[in-house]
């Protein structure tokens, strides 16, 4: 199970154009929703929030506790856009999840152990597939999903999807046909230059 980390928000009355004044100042705009709930909007420390993305990622469950109200929401991220695509946050959506309820999330995929192609064959290990779709409680996504290189014993094997061991409760979707790794053989070098024949040649 990932670990559960909180988020501090307060309510957001700056709306429309003008949030680029909360971004100024440092502050994030957001807005959280759900199934059957209206939606909220919401702002946080950019900074904080910066941080915490950086050290845990975006495809857990977090806890986001609003200024002013009671309890905690249990949310997770399904939306993030970013400065140029890749830089500082500019905007989040949280989607506010029943802990009870199954919900479909994407975990990253960690490849653990070490292939006997690689360390006895000198070959390169490939991984071709990075996130894996999966169905389970919203308090047990975990944090990633492991497979083992120790299987890649030659070249003409592949880790695919059906080879992740995922924890009870956790339903892999991704197709188990899917390829995750493989091990390329090492190039072979051909000496084409006559060996050190006219070497001492001024």
């Amino acid at each position: 199970m990932a670990e559960r980390v909180l988020i501090a928000a307060e309510p957001r009355t700056v709306l429309g154009k003008k949030v680029k004044q909360l971004r100024r100042a440092g502050t994030l705009p957001a807005n959280v929703y759900g199934r059957g709930l209206e939606s909220v909007a919401i702002q946080v420390d950019q900074r904080e929030f910066g941080r915490t993305v950086k050290r845990v990622g975006v495809r857990g469950m977090f806890e986001l506790n609003i200024a002013g109200e009671s309890k905690p929401r249990y949310v997770v991220v399904r939306g993030l856009t970013r400065y140029g695509g890749t830089g500082d946050a500019l905007h989040v959506d949280f989607y506010q999840v029943d802990p009870n309820q199954p919900i479909q999330q994407n975990v990253p995929l960690r490849i653990t152990g070490e292939s006997p192609a690689v360390r006895d064959l000198a070959g390169t290990l490939l991984q071709q597939l990075e996130i894996v779709s999966v169905r389970c409680l919203p308090l047990e996504i975990p944090e990633a999903l492991e497979v083992d290189a120790g299987l890649l014993k030659n070249f003409d094997i592949s880790l695919t999807v059906g080879d992740i061991k995922a924890p009870a409760g956790v339903d892999v979707l991704t197709d188990p046909a899917v390829v995750v790794a493989t091990v390329n053989p090492p190039r072979i070098r051909l000496d084409l230059g006559g060996g050190d024949e006219g070497s001492d040649a001024e």
